[in-house]
């Protein structure tokens, strides 16, 4: 039995998951190296492309790592092993080693990270923070973001006590005290402070985040909403966890599997 698929086919799955127009603006998705006409047997999910993801992957055989944060992200002119970018893109290509990133749009995904947040915490009456101006999506009831409504009574400490049971790994913070009371959340992981102002024209009364700036903080604290930080990595790695399990029941004969060697850099 022939235990591979080509890259082509794996990527039309990954489009499934995870349509490429939620992807922001900004962002930069899709096959970032690699030739479609290459077979996949081997697929390996993680966060981000370092060296220490990339050796796992080369030390396991991955023919393919789907990742979540885009390498390179911004336009290069030049690879070249002159720069850390570049000497992880030659040693993935000498590797034959394919990269594909999802970012945003699995961050959006209707079995996206954020949707798993929102899932974790018992919110009702999902809807996206910014809705997709695509109407199918839009029907869809996908775009930025997720809000939904917390059960009666809770408080920023029934919050956070969730999200440690959720995640213990987490290491939250808040810009509010502990009796705050939150009637409706919104949750941008990753660096999602910015998305803050939206969260408060929405009627949210609490955010969540990875990681927001000291300014992001203090706008949060102007306009009341409780900002809620459980760090970057934290907020979204486990995502890529769940990714891996959605590939290996979608493409049950690759192997994927989610990196075990990747850990925060804090």
């Amino acid at each position: 039995m022939n235990n591979r698929q080509s890259l082509e086919h794996v990527i039309d799955i990954l489009e499934q998951i995870a349509p490429l127009a939620l992807a922001e603006s900004w962002d930069n998705v899709g096959l970032l190296a690699g030739d479609r006409a290459d077979e996949v047997g081997r697929i390996m999910t993680c966060l981000t492309f370092t060296h220490t993801t990339l050796q796992e992957a080369i030390d396991t055989h991955a023919n393919l790592v789907v990742v979540h944060h885009p390498i390179p992200f911004k336009p290069i002119s030049r690879v070249s092993g002159d720069s850390i970018t570049g000497k992880l893109l030659l040693q993935a290509l000498r590797s034959r080693i394919a990269i594909y990133s999802m970012h945003t749009a699995w961050d959006n995904a209707n079995q996206g990270i954020n949707r798993q947040w929102a899932a974790a915490l018992g919110l009702k009456d999902q809807s996206p923070l910014v809705p997709s101006p695509i109407p199918k999506l839009k029907e869809m009831n996908l775009g930025t973001g997720i809000s939904g409504t917390v059960a009666p009574s809770q408080n920023l400490s029934d919050i956070q006590a969730a999200i440690s049971a959720f995640l213990p790994s987490a290491s939250v913070r808040s810009t509010h005290p502990p009796h705050q009371p939150i009637t409706k959340l919104g949750i941008v992981c990753g660096s999602g402070g910015s998305m803050v102002a939206v969260a408060a024209e929405r009627g949210c009364d609490g955010f969540l985040t990875g990681e927001a700036t000291y300014h992001q903080c203090l706008e949060s604290e102007a306009l009341g909403v409780a900002m809620i930080m459980t760090g970057h990595h934290a907020s979204e790695f486990f995502g890529m966890q769940s990714l891996a399990k959605i590939l290996s029941e979608l493409l049950p004969q690759v192997h994927c599997f989610a990196s075990t060697r990747e850990d925060s850099p804090f």
